[in-house]
């Protein structure tokens, strides 16, 4: 199994885009890329579009390849409506799907309505992901039921994804923001992946929408999936959106190196230097004024 994490936070946008390629399926999850529209109130920066333009090109030619498509739900950082990525793009392409009118908040459900009637013409099929299974001869992909995109439903739901083959077995949260909740937790810990790609909890915006008893619950789940067979772990998207994230989750990895798991970031994993660039933000203006 070979797996390439295409676009994350710690690559410079907001994105958790991942190609798999086992002996049997291309599969592509999420293949999609955004910026924060605001951060420290600035728009985002030039060189901050640029690298979102550079990643979408990346995502793009994997999306070419890819057999099978997989869209966790309808954020902008997870699908794209044909504003970087070419909808053509999904021509011949098995798409599995958040499903667009149950378990889903009315701005996610308006996003599906549109973004399936534009790649209908062009993908193969179109199914449900929702609490299914799909199996390419000895791989296997295996979809949670809904369970919601953060600590409560008000941004409503994703599926999580776990793919099993003969080269190994990677399972992806999505947007779980920890995981905080018992439901998010446990496919994670039912299904024992080696490889695990967790968005991580919200720290950035702790006290505000993410409270400390959140984060205890975030720090003390990680930790249960840990000591769950798991060999190595990528924690990003939402959490390295916070410059103090390792000191935030400094318990977890304290408590991963005694089971010798591995904890990076996607861009560690990739062998490429960290650099979220919406937290350098207020930097990239200051030094352009300069």
């Amino acid at each position: 199994m070979e797996i390439k994490l295409l676009a994350f936070d710690s690559l410079g946008v907001r994105s958790q885009s991942t190609f798999i390629q086992t002996e049997d399926t291309i599969i592509h999850i999420d293949p999609a890329a955004a910026l924060a529209p605001r951060r420290f109130g600035l728009p985002p920066h030039r060189i901050e579009i640029k690298r979102l333009h550079e990643l979408a090109e990346i995502i793009a030619d994997h999306l070419r390849d890819a057999e099978l498509v997989i869209i966790t739900h309808y954020h902008y950082d997870h699908h794209d409506p044909n504003r970087l990525i070419p909808v053509e793009l999904y021509r011949g392409k098995e798409v599995y799907v958040k499903h667009p009118t149950e378990k889903i908040n009315i701005s996610q459900k308006i996003r599906a309505s549109r973004f399936l009637k534009m790649i209908k013409q062009y993908a193969k099929d179109i199914k449900i992901a929702d609490n299914s299974v799909v199996v390419k001869d000895k791989t296997v992909i295996k979809f949670s039921e809904p369970v919601p995109h953060g600590v409560n439903d008000r941004l409503g739901y994703v599926v999580e994804v776990m793919v099993h083959s003969n080269g190994g077995s990677v399972l992806y949260t999505s947007d779980v923001e920890g995981p905080v909740l018992e439901n998010q937790l446990r496919f994670i810990v039912n299904e024992k992946p080696e490889l695990a790609i967790i968005d991580g909890p919200l720290t950035y915006m702790l006290g505000y929408r993410f409270s400390y008893e959140d984060l205890s619950k975030a720090i003390r789940n990680l930790k249960k999936i840990v000591s769950s067979g798991v060999k190595t772990i990528i924690l990003d998207h939402h959490l390295v959106r916070d410059p103090d994230y390792m000191e935030r989750i400094s318990e977890v990895l304290d408590y991963a190196r005694t089971f010798k798991v591995k904890v990076l970031t996607a861009a560690e994993y990739m062998g490429k230097p960290v650099n979220v660039l919406e937290v350098k933000r207020k930097e990239l203006y200051r030094e352009e004024r300069n």
